[in-house]
């Protein structure tokens, strides 16, 4: 019998529930061990618990670690890994900015490790096959995007109003905008404008960002956590408007003629993808496959794509006064 892809994860939290959910089912590939400051096992069901990351990272049966701990974590919990030798995927936003990126990007670089942002929307069947229709030209010159995402944070979501816990929505949940703008179209913007609603600590409720391009393409995203917003991309070509409900996880796709005067059946085509499972499981299936082909970064979520959209993220929070403990 073949072994299994033994993963370790990082981090008891919904995030790390919902990723060990989405590896229970897979047949190639099981839940190895876990770890969190409570050493329990919650809702994660794996081999061995422990309450040291560090334990974690030296497991000699763990293939790769999966980090779902808080945003200001995960410098200091990726270095952990690299360091001991294990090929890591980390949850977004994947560093609290651009000069820790670096500085784990050239870590493992150096040692040769797998390293990836886990940014699961690029796995996703409709949004794999909307970047190859938006490369293959099938859909037009991307003019216009619209993103937005926004839902009302409860008592139990504390963390996201704290600047020490890397609170906010921009890096909550906007990274999702910033990355899907970034992730299509492929280069970056030559004006930022943006501002922010913040609470007494300067974390941001409510942020809404412009940016133009040198194709000639604009973008508005806006993110929060004080209110629920349309969660939803606009997309407008020169050749038809494409709506996807639910970006960051979507099933669906809605292909419209452009509107040219008053047209109200408009609906060219509805495309429905199916999502298996929670969805998780596309971008951990994506980390075996290039740890086996013995790659150090991944073809669809490099490197540079999370350096360039944490560098959006550094000039949208200069733009909006946004600071954490880690940017001074």
């Amino acid at each position: 019998m073949e072994r299994k892809f033994s993963w370790g994860i990082m981090g008891g939290g919904f995030i790390s529930s919902q990723f060990a959910a989405g590896i229970e089912m897979m047949g190639e590939a099981e839940i190895g061990a876990a770890a969190s400051k409570s050493g329990k096992a919650g809702p994660i069901a794996a081999k061995r618990y422990y309450r040291s990351y560090e334990q974690l990272a030296e497991d000699p049966e763990i293939d790769a670690v999966y980090i779902g701990t808080i945003h200001p974590m995960h410098y200091e919990n990726v270095e952990c890994c690299l360091r001991r030798g294990k090929p890591v995927l980390c949850e977004k936003p994947v560093t609290m900015n651009r000069k820790e990126l670096d500085k784990l990007i050239k870590l493992a670089g150096e040692k040769g490790i797998f390293f990836m942002e886990a940014m699961w929307t690029r796995f996703i069947p409709a949004c794999t096959y909307l970047k190859e229709q938006i490369v293959s030209g099938a859909l037009g010159k991307i003019q216009h995007i619209q993103i937005s995402f926004g839902e009302r944070a409860g008592k139990e979501k504390e963390r996201l109003f704290q600047a020490e816990l890397g609170g906010g929505a921009l890096l909550d949940i906007g990274v999702y905008g910033v990355n899907f703008a970034q992730w299509l179209l492929e280069e970056a913007p030559d004006y930022i404008g943006g501002w922010a609603r913040k609470n007494e600590e300067g974390i941001d409720l409510t942020t809404f960002v412009q940016m133009q391009y040198p194709s000639g393409a604009d973008v508005e995203i806006t993110s929060s956590i004080e209110k629920k917003l349309w969660n939803t991309a606009f997309i407008i070509t020169d050749t038809g408007e494409y709506v996807i409900p639910y970006f960051w996880r979507p099933d669906t796709l809605l292909c419209y003629d452009l509107n040219n005067g008053f047209q109200t059946e408009r609906l060219r085509e509805k495309k429905v993808f199916p999502v298996r499972g929670n969805g998780y499981q596309y971008e951990a299936a994506a980390v075996q496959e290039a740890i086996a082909g013995k790659k150090k970064e991944s073809v669809i979520m490099p490197w540079k794509d999370s350096l360039a959209v944490m560098g959006l993220l550094d000039d949208i929070r200069r733009i909006c006064g946004i600071v954490y403990p880690q940017d001074l």
